[in-house]
């Protein structure tokens, strides 16, 4: 298999934590929202692995080699978040990194998070609808996402966060006819 996931635990934090200092995750993990950075990042990394949070987080595997981080979550249950997405439907969220750097830009980002949704997240939650918000600056992660099949919906200014989200929406079906 290309690729895989595990569940994150606390032996996984200091990788993790030395990815989100790389300047290619930094640039768009550290938003100025969770302070100090990464340490309050980590925090939240910690109170899931603890089940005190409902974000699951993984390590993502390709090749047999940990590459990066990807999670998923129902968004009602944040029901600030949920108000400022105005979906009208059930829905999950799903957010990524590739750490590291010499895997970046090599198209794995795209088959990763489809194979993701497959195997994981649709099933974990039982929606059959994913969302997923990159910055509206960050290009790459827009055309990585529209590659997995995510199609944009709209941008969204979400309280706290200090710029906007362009939402982008997929469906079980949709995934499905992508295979």
């Amino acid at each position: 298999m290309r690729y895989a996931f595990t569940a994150l635990t606390e032996d996984d934090l200091a990788l993790v934590r030395g990815w989100l200092l790389a300047p290619h995750v930094k640039r768009w993990w550290d938003d100025g929202v969770k302070t100090p950075y990464p340490d309050a990042e980590i925090d939240d990394y910690r109170a899931a692995i603890r089940g005190d949070d409902p974000t699951y987080r993984y390590l993502a595997w390709i090749d047999g080699r940990r590459a990066g981080l990807i999670q998923h979550y129902r968004i009602g249950d944040d029901a600030e978040y949920a108000e400022a997405l105005a979906l009208g439907e059930d829905a999950i969220g799903v957010d990524l990194f590739i750490g590291e750097a010499d895997l970046v830009g090599h198209g794995h980002g795209a088959a990763l998070l489809r194979q993701f949704l497959r195997d994981v997240a649709f099933p974990f939650h039982g929606v059959d609808v994913c969302v997923i918000g990159p910055s509206t600056e960050n290009a790459a992660a827009i055309r990585a996402y529209g590659k997995a099949g995510f199609r944009p919906l709209r941008e969204v200014f979400v309280p706290g966060e200090n710029e906007p989200e362009y939402l982008m929406r997929l469906t079980r079906g949709e995934l499905t006819s992508l295979q």
